[in-house]
């Protein structure tokens, strides 16, 4: 049944031609000093109306800031449901400028579901460039491989440092 194949091949163009620049706003530099990034993420991808393919996943935060360095405070990986399914404990990780760090979801381990994510949280000790964060999805089987990349949305900016 190709009719159901077609909207998820559609759904992957799709995702893969967002490109959300969070530290711009009206042509304008946004600095900050810390926030909070949602990163969608697809364990699984539908490819007929009862055939589920699991996906391996790939978060990458990537420190986008020329002069200082950043820190990663929490990485948080989420179901569809909105359970909390892994907390990565090698946080708090530094990234020096235009370093990046990854964090992994084998294959093999299948959590998450269809509406997946993960939250980041970082700071700076002074006004940085806010970083970038992409989840990479790849998965396939026999000669068929499938994947895509979604961007990070910033929901929380902290602008100015604590005192």
């Amino acid at each position: 049944m190709m009719k159901h194949f077609l909207p998820a091949v559609l759904l992957g163009l799709a995702v893969t031609g967002v490109s959300v620049t969070q530290a711009w706003a009206d042509n304008t530099l946004i600095r900050s000093v810390g926030g909070t990034i949602y990163v969608p993420a697809f364990s699984t991808a539908f490819v007929s109306e009862s055939n589920k393919q699991p996906l391996a996943t790939i978060l990458v935060v990537h420190n986008v800031d020329p002069k200082s360095s950043i820190s990663l405070t929490s990485v948080r990986y989420y179901g569809s449901d909105g359970g909390l399914i892994r907390t990565f404990e090698d946080t708090p990780i530094d990234l020096t400028t235009f370093q990046s760090s990854d964090f992994a979801i084998g294959l093999r381990e299948n959590v998450g579901g269809a509406g997946a994510n993960f939250i980041v949280e970082w700071s700076a000790e002074v006004p940085v460039v806010e970083p970038v964060a992409n989840a990479l999805m790849t998965g396939g089987t026999g000669t068929q491989g499938l994947s895509f990349r979604t961007d990070g949305y910033v929901i929380d900016r902290i602008t100015e440092p604590a005192q």
